[in-house]
């Protein structure tokens, strides 16, 4: 099917608004970007770098005890050194991905061409909202409110000395603790709710979406009338969930290696985490679920219809009329084509009422529990693990 849309070109997730504008006039962002290597390469220098300079000139660097030394801080290298890029290399992993499943519904058909006004309609709206000034804005003030509130060290306040504390021991202010928590950590969260605000912008474009009457395909292999792409577009939403997690896991790593502090009193904070990633990279395709569900019992009631048409006229002719002689019952198309209705009304069945399956769950529960893996090694001896994969793989 071919679009009538003249802005098409519009509908992308991962460019534009005020803070890429910035980056494009100071030169940080080359042309349309994205400048992925330049991006991390400025990112490190102005998050982590004044971080060790000034730990240096803090005496913190490497301090009397592990929470005082900045570079035994597990958490800060992977904020600055795993978190930053992964969110920075979402733009071209996660945000083409997306743009190109937008685009199916109009490429594949599912928008008919009474609604191909609205769908302009709704790519205009996911222009005017993603380079809209206010919500980075917002986005900017909750980065530094997060530094004080929602950051993992909140998370595990204590009153021991850190390198990260805003006074030093002799009552000066720590230069270090200072950019830490006015600059690196909101710099971190600005970048993570910039995503999250783009994938609002997915969303509401979803929604949109959803509420067309859209050419479902009940028959599709893929067993979600068709839209099974987009359960494949938000698998790439892992990136997120892999990134966040090994900031969780190394702080955790941290506390068990140099603390001692129990694997367990962890659990729930994981098992948490696994929840919220489940709802905020699966939820949003459950837009499509009261659509699917009507299509799916219009598909029934249709393909019930003609089974009854079909069978009855298969049975009245080779049942209770006998058919000439030479047309024989062995090779007849009837039988093919009883069959093959019969596929398709079991594919109707098959179809499930959201655009993805238990493998997309899956895929976002192991990328957000992937990093937590290595906090075995700290607690359970490597031969104790190699025995349990020896016995389990013989």
């Amino acid at each position: 099917m071919k679009s009538s849309t003249t802005n098409e070109a519009e509908l992308y997730f991962e460019r534009g608004g005020p803070a890429y504008r910035l980056m494009q006039r100071i030169g940080v962002i080359q042309g349309d970007g994205p400048s992925v290597e330049r991006r991390i390469f400025f990112s490190i220098a102005v998050a982590w770098m004044p971080l060790l300079v000034f730990a240096l000139l803090d005496g913190r660097a490497l301090g009397p005890t592990p929470r005082e030394s900045m570079l035994l801080d597990f958490a800060t290298y992977a904020r600055f050194f795993l978190g930053v890029p992964l969110l920075l290399i979402a733009d071209v992993v996660v945000g083409p991905r997306l743009t190109a499943a937008g685009l199916r519904f109009i490429g594949d058909g599912f928008v008919g061409q009474s609604d191909l006004g609205k769908f302009s309609a709704a790519v205009a709206r996911v222009q005017q909202r993603r380079e809209a000034l206010t919500p980075e804005l917002v986005i900017v003030g909750i980065a530094f409110l997060g530094a004080w509130y929602l950051s993992v060290d909140q998370w595990y306040a204590s009153a021991a000395a850190s390198w990260k504390s805003l006074v030093l021991p002799n009552g000066s202010l720590s230069l270090g603790g200072l950019w830490n928590q006015f600059v690196a950590i909101p710099f971190l969260q600005f970048l993570f709710l910039r995503w999250i605000w783009r994938l609002v912008i997915w969303t509401l474009f979803l929604y949109e979406m959803a509420a067309l009457d859209l050419n479902l395909v009940t028959t599709h292999a893929d067993q979600a009338g068709g839209l099974g792409f987009l359960g494949t577009a938000h698998s790439f939403l892992g990136i997120f969930s892999f990134g966040t997690g090994a900031v969780v896991s190394a702080d955790a790593a941290f506390r068990i290696y140099f603390e001692a502090a129990p694997i367990e009193s962890f659990q729930l904070i994981f098992v948490g985490y696994i929840v919220l990633n489940e709802i905020l990279f699966v939820g949003p395709l459950l837009v499509f679920l009261p659509g699917l569900f009507e299509a799916r019992l219009a598909g029934l009631r249709q393909y019930s219809v003609l089974m009854n048409q079909y069978n009855r006229a298969f049975h009245q002719r080779w049942i209770k009329n006998q058919p000439a002689s030479e047309e024989p019952l062995l090779g007849t198309a009837d039988i093919q084509s009883l069959a093959d209705l019969g596929n398709s009304f079991d594919r109707v069945r098959a179809m499930r009422d959201f655009p993805f399956g238990t493998r997309l769950i899956l895929q976002i529960a192991v990328m957000s529990a992937l990093p937590a893996l290595p906090l075995l090694l700290l607690v359970v001896p490597v031969t104790q693990i190699l025995k349990v994969l020896g016995k389990a793989i013989l």
